[in-house]
């Protein structure tokens, strides 16, 4: 059954942002692009979140070093 938690929220919302983002970042006007990708840094927390949550903070942490390789 599904239960209404804060993991849970934090996984709705990522979602919700993630899409709204992609949505806007896709637009022609450059306003609009701009709401988008203020929207996609915003969506960033409930992702952060659920690193944490998950004990999967160390992908975060590594990722400049698997960028640089």
């Amino acid at each position: 059954m599904f239960e209404i938690n804060i993991f849970n929220s934090a996984q709705i919302f990522d979602q919700i942002f993630a899409f709204i983002c992609v949505y806007l970042l896709t637009s022609l006007n450059a306003k609009i692009r701009f709401y988008g990708f203020i929207i996609g840094t915003v969506g960033f927390i409930p992702g952060v979140y659920l690193l944490i949550a998950t004990q999967l903070w160390w992908l975060l942490a590594f990722m400049p070093i698997w960028a640089y390789i």
